[in-house]
């Protein structure tokens, strides 16, 4: 008498084959969850506002208010150059509080890549900063905000800023640039 067992998505065939009779048992075992994640969905639309000058004024003074500021911790790590190996260049972590930004340096140059302002110490335009009301944004983009999450971009998406909104408040700010 031969046995033979397979197992295909949760199903068992039970085949017994002799020299006189060949019957078949199927088990369908009931597959029980081992662990239950319960996830909250929050679905947030956002809203695109694209001026490119205005983007790259904003990153342009973010870059130069937080080099020129003593108020920020600076942490630095060494980075491979990925279009030339032989070079190590540096990744910059400038933190203050709740807020940090990171920046790229080599050589040559220093840039602003990314980061996050949660802090209303860091005033970007004279009036952009944490704790502002949407028309205060409103005002500056010269468009009507209807979403909590409004990203100005350049048309390139190279340099975005998200601004975050609560009840109609500022809770924060994110900063993603170019890194190549």
């Amino acid at each position: 008498m031969k046995r033979h067992f397979l197992t295909s998505i949760g199903i068992l065939i039970f085949l017994v084959s002799c020299k006189q009779k060949e019957t078949q048992k199927m088990e369908i075992p009931e597959q029980k969850p081992t662990t239950e994640l319960k996830v909250e969905n929050k679905i947030a639309t956002e809203q695109f506002v694209e001026n490119d000058s205005l983007a790259f004024a904003l990153e342009s003074e973010l870059e130069k208010f937080a080099l020129q500021n003593s108020m920020f911790k600076t942490a630095s790590k060494a980075y491979q150059n990925h279009h030339d190996k032989t070079v190590i260049d540096t990744i910059k972590t400038l933190t203050y509080d709740k807020s940090e930004l990171e920046f790229y340096k080599s050589a040559t140059w220093e840039h602003i890549i990314g980061g996050i302002i949660k802090n209303p110490e860091i005033v970007l335009s004279k009036s952009l900063k944490i704790g502002i009301q949407k028309s205060t944004l409103e005002n500056k983009l010269k468009t009507k905000i209807t979403s909590d999450l409004v990203i100005l971009g350049n048309l390139e998406q190279t340099s975005l800023f998200t601004f975050h909104f609560e009840n109609g408040i500022l809770e924060s700010i994110k900063f993603q640039g170019y890194f190549d």
